[in-house]
């Protein structure tokens, strides 16, 4: 039997959703047995619904971000927020204890478990898109400061190895000795949800942040779309207006699940969504957000690519059903052929686990 422990931040869905298609290739490959234990705390019940039976700790593993009405960061919360890091990096050290039993650990990406791993031998593997310390340098002005900086790059440097899928910045890659460069990390397409949708109807999905970042943007967009009666729209069920061409998806089900059967995504450019959008092979029109490194590096890299076009907040709250008629006659169609013939690598999470899976033989 191998038993490892998974830490993840309290930012987001994609992680945890990422983090489940690795356990699912470690069970597939391994000869023995994997339990694993997942600690995260705001996410929590979220975790429990994607990875089912394990065991679950609920604890905060000291890494987030605040954020302004409108998404992007908010520089004196955040510099509030990590002024006093360093203790709580030593004390979440220190309090963490019988890891004895675990063969190897996985942070996606919460620093402390790199130093875990060290001072108890136990292999300890980094999986993140970007890194923190990346993110906040890209922050200005600086809100992190270089005692904690260095800490971050420290502390991740004592993993036994970090991976970085496609579309990691560069920058990222070559900063870390430990890096390694994978495909996009995706689920199986068995996992996925086919739905049976009109065919004579454009099938568009809308996907906000796990935060709801956008909640108020969207609710102002979609009052202008009831009269684009050639399109639906899928929509999270936390919205209020009522239209024939508005559907809404249940508390209950992952967004992620509607994104084959769809024509077009709009969202913010999420990695996840991002990477399930490339699997699936369905265009995507991305939202832009102000002052967030992370979502303005994703959509130049997409763009450069030609898989995504973008879209301002500002437009998509005001203008977006007189952008879209527009866009779907023009821009859409490229978008549509590129995704079709891409021939991107989406093994991630097999190159990941069966690595992984050598490394402590």
């Amino acid at each position: 039997m191998l038993k490892y422990k998974i830490y993840l931040s309290d930012e987001g869905y994609g992680h945890i959703v990422r983090q489940k298609a690795i356990l699912d290739k470690l069970i597939k490959y391994s000869s023995s047995t994997i339990n694993f234990t997942l600690q995260t705390q705001n996410h929590l019940n979220v975790a429990k619904e994607i990875f089912g039976k394990g065991k679950y700790v609920n604890k905060y593993n000291n890494i987030s971000w605040q954020k302004q009405e409108n998404g992007s960061p908010d520089l004196k919360k955040i510099k509030s927020h990590f002024e006093n890091y360093e203790s709580k990096s030593k004390d979440f050290i220190v309090e963490s204890k019988d890891l004895d039993e675990f063969d190897f650990l996985v942070s996606d990406f919460v620093y402390e478990a790199f130093k875990l791993g060290s001072n108890y031998n136990i292999p300890t593997f980094g999986i993140a898109h970007f890194t923190w310390d990346w993110f906040f340098s890209k922050l200005y002005p600086p809100s992190i400061n270089s005692k904690v900086m260095n800490l971050f790059f420290n502390l991740a440097d004592q993993a036994s190895k970090i991976y970085f899928p496609l579309f990691t910045p560069v920058e990222i890659i070559k900063h870390y000795r430990n890096s390694v460069e994978v495909p996009l990390i995706v689920r199986e397409k068995k996992q996925r949800t086919i739905l049976n949708l009109k065919t004579q109807e454009l099938n568009i999905l809308i996907i906000d942040s796990g935060s709801n970042l956008l909640k108020l943007h969207i609710e102002k967009s979609i009052k202008n779309l009831v009269d684009l009666n050639d399109i639906q729209f899928f929509l999270p069920n936390n919205y209020t207006i009522k239209a024939e061409n508005i559907s809404y998806i249940p508390r209950n089900q992952l967004m992620m699940d509607y994104i084959e059967s769809m024509d077009l995504v709009i969202s913010r450019a999420g990695f996840n969504t991002i990477s399930e959008c490339i699997a699936c092979r369905t265009p995507m029109l991305l939202i832009g957000e102000a002052m967030n490194p992370e979502i303005n590096e994703n959509i130049i890299n997409l763009k450069n690519q030609g898989l995504a076009s973008f879209i301002s907040l500002t437009e998509f709250r005001n203008d977006l059903h007189n952008f879209l008629p527009v866009f779907l006659k023009n821009e859409f169609q490229t978008l549509k052929y590129n995704m079709e013939q891409h021939e991107l690598p989406l093994d991630g999470a097999d190159v990941i686990a069966k690595d992984i899976l050598n490394q402590i033989k």
